[in-house]
């Protein structure tokens, strides 16, 4: 039977004996910070215990030295398999995918890329090579390599900046931290604004749906029926990134998907 343990009056849902409460219902935990309810839950005689987290996660706690609880672990971690089964699977396993046949998993891939032209290339081989196998590859990076992408027959998405002019303050300022000159006539403070618009821009490529350009299109074959890609919706299940886009680990950590680096 489930029910909750609370220090204040409790509010009982009859049907289920669950109640809410700001404890928790299990040890070695503490109260959460942000002060909200939270619902939590705790099942007799097998002392476990879930709890919703602030951030829409859940913290189950599990005792595996119960008997009970340690026999179904044992069981689900080590199945009665056959060795014939066995064998069968490691073959499937072993076995390299035909030419012509697609990997099983179809991702939403990503790829943001901040950089030359030189930068982009390797990255547009990339997504081709991943987009044989049936995955969906968008690359982000500056609106002056549109063409280039899409020629490439990839799905592009503006992120904003002016490679010329990043280059440009890069030689300019070839150290650690920029000169004098450079901070007297300002361009400290335009370099902070692009990339602002940049680390935006890294951030909407990861789930907002058209190509970042906010503008109306039109469809390269009005007549075709076929959905374009800037009116399907995307969100992200990995990210591609080179280490200049710098904005590509908060974009993961937020949305809790992989992130491959890139050195080109």
């Amino acid at each position: 039977m489930a029910a909750v343990v609370s220090p204040a009056p409790a509010h009982t849902f009859e049907r289920s004996n669950l109640t809410r409460s700001h404890t928790l219902p299990y040890k070695d935990t503490k109260r959460p910070q942000d002060g909200k309810d939270k619902v939590r839950f705790r099942q007799d005689q097998l002392d476990t215990g879930a709890r919703v987290l602030s951030d829409g996660r859940l913290d189950i706690h599990i005792d595996q030295h119960k008997p009970s609880i340690a026999g179904l672990l044992n069981h689900i971690q080590h199945p009665d398999i056959r060795s014939d089964q066995v064998a069968e699977q490691t073959a499937g396993a072993e076995k390299p995918l035909a030419n012509d046949e697609n990997f099983p998993l179809h991702l939403n891939l990503v790829i943001q890329v901040i950089g030359s032209r030189g930068d982009i290339q390797p990255f547009v081989a990339l997504g081709r090579e991943l987009k044989s196998h049936g995955h969906r590859v968008r690359l982000a990076t500056h609106l002056t390599f549109r063409q280039f992408v899409l020629e490439s027959e990839l799905e592009f998405f503006n992120i904003g900046g002016d490679p010329t002019e990043l280059m440009a303050f890069m030689v300019k300022n070839p150290g650690l931290l920029p000169g004098f000159k450079a901070i007297r006539s300002g361009e400290i403070q335009k370099r902070r604004r692009e990339m602002r618009e940049i680390f935006n821009g890294c951030w909407r490529s990861c789930f907002e749906k058209g190509d970042g350009t906010h503008l109306h299109q039109i469809k390269e074959d009005p007549w075709s029926k076929a959905l374009d890609f800037r009116e399907r919706p995307f969100v992200a299940d990995a990210i591609i990134a080179n280490p200049p886009s710098l904005a590509h680990i908060h974009c993961a950590q937020r949305l809790g998907i992989p992130l491959h680096i890139i050195f080109t």
